[in-house]
């Protein structure tokens, strides 16, 4: 065979990974990247301000508490007498 022979003929790359690798790589060949990347951050940006919304509000004279293993909140120390 001669040089130009090989130069024209083109190897097929294998397709390393199954089904997954190449949805994942979609958005690189496709030459998207920012836009997932874009998308994914206002779908998070979202969902957390859901969550913040709907989150009740805690009264202003009650401080939270840490509560122990049994589901008890824990009491507080007795103010020194001194």
């Amino acid at each position: 065979m001669s040089r130009r022979t090989n130069r024209r003929r083109r190897i097929a790359r294998p397709m390393y990974g199954g089904f997954s690798v190449r949805v994942l790589s979609l958005p690189a060949r496709l030459h998207m990247r920012w836009l997932v990347i874009l998308a994914v951050m206002v779908v998070a940006m979202g969902a957390y301000a859901r969550v913040l919304m709907t989150a009740p509000a805690m009264p202003p004279g009650k401080a939270p508490t840490a509560e122990s293993g049994d589901g008890r909140a824990e009491a507080d120390p007795p103010p020194d007498a001194g």
